[in-house]
């Protein structure tokens, strides 16, 4: 199975607090590769793309969790 699909297995199976954990994690990890990307030290700029795509993953699975409330 590839990183992607186990990722999203991941997020499929998360609670409401875990996910908001996760992207409050998340938020501070875009916070710090900005600034090390400011410094000069981010050597894979995929990486932002990545963790914003996560930030929306785990956004929507929460979206998800309150309509089945």
């Amino acid at each position: 199975m590839s990183k992607l699909n186990e990722r999203r297995k991941e997020v499929a199976e998360m609670s409401a607090g875990e996910a908001q954990k996760q992207i409050k994690d998340l938020r501070l990890k875009l916070f710090n590769l900005r600034l090390q990307q400011q410094r000069g030290e981010v050597k894979n700029n995929r990486i932002f793309a990545q963790t914003r795509k996560d930030i929306a993953r785990l956004q929507h699975r929460l979206t998800q969790l309150e309509d089945e409330e």
